[in-house]
């Protein structure tokens, strides 16, 4: 039985006190909700489904009571249609819609995830029980553009105690989580970034995998463009480029025809150049540039200079497109400026590694090639032969060496001096390179000794001809025939005697030894006999 309702069931009106009662407890109950129950004691509520707020029931005012006191965002949302009212902690998840948000419908006030939220007040006005949400996100248009954001929220259920328990509105309690949720995944990009520069060792690598871990956050980084320069930035010829987000190389190259003929390419690396640092632009239409989702790219980008570590020397670019759904706040800015900093100190690492590579190869090379011609030395020539005896033994074949020494040369040296000796061992080393055979290998040992090195031989006669050759190339004239220089082979074969390689070496040098001194510009085949 209602306040009101006497015994025989006749309806009885409130008494005058009790009107006045009423309107107090109202007031006070307006008067302990801050800012929002300023704005609900100055609402027109009989406009509302819910009616002037006098003829509200306890439950709906005990419900409004503990909302407007808590300092928790809490939601009440009362009636079939759901009127919307809310407590001074929800002011700043509403943007611009507060305060004409109070006492609205929930679809009027969040018409853009209407969709979203309808199930689960449903749910919760069919009996079918509270629901939780973790960290749903939800586009939100509360700032004058549909923003990503995030909410760990419940909707419970109110009873309507006066109608027998009859659930007559929706209770929520939320917190919005969009910084810990963005926060917390541009962590992992840079977490992710970080762990796969880590193992990276040339820039070409760097620029591949760079995009290939940026596109994993497209909600952050919805495209980006990586440019390398050679020595000077140069949009014309950029070393390298990669890029994450755009749909495929011709859509890469649009975007760069599109960024060139707008002229926002070219201011972007005058002041990265500058030491600009990082350029904000508005974009032109983008024409045919597409996402690899298929829409248009975002029209607000980010660029960042790609520098050495405490050098202003400029070696690329970093373009990052700001995604639509994000305000380009400082934490947006730091995040792309943390991403190209951990990808300059990797171009910066991979650049010292492929330096240390090279300077490796390079005294690698030179412990084992002649500095005047460029030919391998006698360490490497060593090798080359060990290695071919076990080939040769393991095919059952031969293989020759072919010990070389200049007829004249020393008389050309005294009397031209060293740099004419010089040219001439170059021109040496020239032309047995053109003389010899591919499989051949031929090394300079020390002044104007040359060995050669044949494989595969299956008959004196090709070692011969291979001989015959370089004896031939090997006359030269100096100084208008004033000095010929010629030159003496000497022919070891490897066999069951002849199987060390320094022992096969000694044999062809013995033999040219003999060449010699049987006269100039010939080749002789090594005997036992020489070692006598």
């Amino acid at each position: 039985m209602g306040p009101h309702e006497a015994e025989d069931g006749v309806y009885s009106p409130p008494s005058r006190s009790e009107r006045v009662g009423r309107v107090l407890d109202i007031e006070s109950l307006f008067v302990a909700g801050g800012d929002t129950g300023r704005v609900m004691a100055a609402k027109d509520w009989s406009a509302t489904t819910l009616g002037p707020a006098q003829g509200w029931s306890q439950s709906l005012c005990t419900s409004v009571g503990i909302c407007l006191e808590s300092r928790f965002p809490m939601i009440v949302m009362w009636g079939a249609d759901l009127v919307y009212i809310y407590n001074d902690a929800c002011i700043p998840h509403l943007g611009d819609k507060h305060p004409d948000a109070m006492g609205k419908t929930l679809h009027d006030v969040w018409p853009e995830v209407w969709d979203e939220l309808r199930p689960l007040a449903a749910q919760v006005m069919s009996g079918g029980g509270a629901t939780w949400s973790s960290n749903k996100r939800l586009l939100l248009r509360r700032h004058g553009y549909l923003e990503e954001a995030y909410f760990t929220f419940s909707f419970s259920p109110v009873r309507e105690a006066s109608d027998g328990g009859r659930i007559a509105g929706v209770l929520s309690t939320y917190q919005e989580t969009t910084q810990q949720v963005i926060r917390g995944r541009r962590l992992a990009c840079q977490r992710e970034l970080a762990t796969t520069l880590a193992r990276l060792r040339t820039q070409r690598s760097v620029c591949i995998r760079v995009p290939s871990v940026l596109g994993n956050y497209p909600d952050d980084i919805p495209y980006c463009l990586l440019l390398l320069w050679g020595r000077c930035p140069s949009l014309s010829a950029p070393r390298s480029i990669a890029s994450s987000g755009l749909n495929g190389r011709r859509t890469v190259r649009a975007a760069l025809v599109e960024l060139e003929n707008s002229g926002v390419l070219p201011r972007i690396i005058n002041t990265t150049s500058l030491g600009g640092g990082r350029a904000v632009s508005e974009l032109p239409p983008w024409g045919s540039v597409r996402l690899a989702a298929g829409s248009p790219p975002p029209r607000t980008a980010v660029a960042v200079a790609l520098r050495s570590r405490g050098s202003a020397t400029t070696v690329g670019v970093l373009i990052v497109g700001i995604s639509d759904l994000l305000a380009l706040d400082q934490d947006y800015r730091d995040f792309i400026e943390t991403i190209a900093n951990q990808v300059s100190l990797s171009l910066m690492l991979a650049r010292t590694y492929e330096a240390e590579r090279t300077r490796a190869a390079s005294a690698q090379r030179s412990s084992l090639h002649d500095a005047l011609t460029g030919l391998p030395n006698r360490t490497s020539f060593f090798r080359q032969l060990s290695r071919a005896l076990l080939r040769s033994d393991q095919k059952s074949g031969r293989v020759a060496v072919l010990f070389i020494d200049l007829d004249g040369f020393k008389a050309v040296n005294d009397a031209l001096g060293h740099r004419e000796g010089d040219h001439l061992l170059r021109e040496v080393a020239d032309r047995l390179r053109r003389t010899l055979r591919p499989s051949d290998a031929v090394a300079r040992f020390a002044g104007d000794e040359f060995a050669v090195l044949c494989e595969d031989i299956s008959t004196i006669g090709a070692v011969e001809a291979v001989a015959s050759r370089i004896v031939e190339a090997l006359t030269l004239a100096r100084s208008r025939d004033r000095f010929v220089v010629t030159a003496s082979v000497g022919i070891a074969l490897s066999g069951p005697e002849l199987l060390d390689p320094e022992e096969l070496l000694n044999a062809a040098d013995l033999a040219m030894y003999a060449a010699k001194r049987q006269g100039r510009g010939r080749y002789l085949f090594y005997e036992e006999s020489m070692r006598s």
